[in-house]
């Protein structure tokens, strides 16, 4: 008797499901979709956000994610960062990583992604928004402080200074500049003669420091709350012949800002840990895409580092993440 056409096409069907399945019974899944993260960060240029960037590089890596870094080019254009996330959801991104350049501005888009399913982690500034699964970043009421007590120590507990803040609106810059004035009020000989902002520009920031070096005599001390207002405080200081005269505590460690503190020119730098930032951002997003429970805060940590303290083991780890 012969086999059916109806037969023999099922037998043909059972073989080809077997060869799929692989030789010597090894059976191939389909492998899943890569996700992707997208990190939205408030300025694409500066060693800090580039910093941030190598970071997320790394965690991106380890947990085999496309990550997409993006990001405005002024720190004070919030426009920019809104349309940036609504059109990274408009391509159905799995995970968003914001560097605001806005609390409450921010908020809407915050709740957007989160009605669309899309985790949001918050890297170094908050968002006034409590759809955010966790924010991860610095304290920086405590930095300011930990700041106001080294200009403290290097000035003897009196003098007159300028504080030299960068984004007026920033609510880390608020945070750190109400760190120091609490820190210093109950100290009568500690005068803060006047703040400025320079809005993140270096032309600014030098520009500002050099017109009240000479609108204030008898300057004692800088505060500049930021990578570039440390910047151009330091150069004008070199340039003035007031360097270490006019004692300056800076915030970050870009490279400029070390070579300037083992010179001399500042005298101390409160640091932050972008690496971190940038590491731990991806990792928690990964973990709220993959619905796990994450902290709501997590704390990467400030230390204040001087010419001396500079050169030990775990305050290079901190300077310098990225080398082994």
């Amino acid at each position: 008797m012969k086999p059916s056409i109806a037969l023999c096409t099922a037998l043909l069907f059972i073989m080809l499901m077997l060869n799929s399945c692989g030789r010597g019974g090894e059976i191939h899944s389909i492998p899943d979709k890569q996700k992707e993260i997208v990190l939205i960060v408030k300025s694409k240029e500066g060693e800090f956000w580039n910093t941030v960037k190598m970071g997320a590089e790394a965690a991106a890596k380890e947990f085999n994610i496309k990550l997409i870094f993006d990001g405005s080019t002024d720190e004070t254009d919030e426009q920019t960062q809104i349309d940036l996330v609504n059109k990274y959801l408009a391509y159905g991104t799995d995970g968003l990583i914001l560097a605001a350049n806005d609390y409450k501005k921010l908020a809407g888009v915050v709740a957007k992604a989160d009605k669309m399913g899309v985790p949001v982690i918050t890297i170094e500034s908050e968002v006034d928004a409590p759809e955010v699964r966790s924010f991860i970043g610095i304290d920086n009421y405590e930095a300011g402080r930990q700041a106001a007590l080294k200009m403290k120590e290097l000035t003897g507990s009196q003098g007159r200074f300028i504080i030299l803040n960068y984004v007026k609106g920033s609510r880390n810059a608020e945070r750190r500049e109400q760190g120091i004035r609490d820190e210093w009020a109950s100290i009568p000989d500690m005068h803060i003669v006047e703040s400025v902002y320079c809005n993140s520009d270096s032309y600014n920031c030098g520009r500002l420091t050099n017109e009240m070096l000479r609108k204030y005599s008898g300057i004692d001390g800088i505060l500049a709350l930021n990578a570039v207002a440390s910047i151009g405080a330091a150069e004008q200081l070199q340039s003035l012949g007031r360097a270490g005269i006019v004692k300056l505590v800076a915030f970050d460690n870009t490279p400029e800002e070390l070579e300037w503190l083992q010179e001399g020119v500042i005298q101390a730098t409160v640091i932050q840990n972008p690496f971190s930032m940038g590491y731990l951002g991806v990792k928690t997003a990964v973990e709220a895409m993959s619905r796990q429970k994450v902290d709501k805060k997590i704390d990467t940590g400030t230390k204040v580092i001087d010419a001396v303290n500079m050169f030990w083991s775990d305050n290079q780890k901190m300077l310098f993440p990225f080398v082994q």
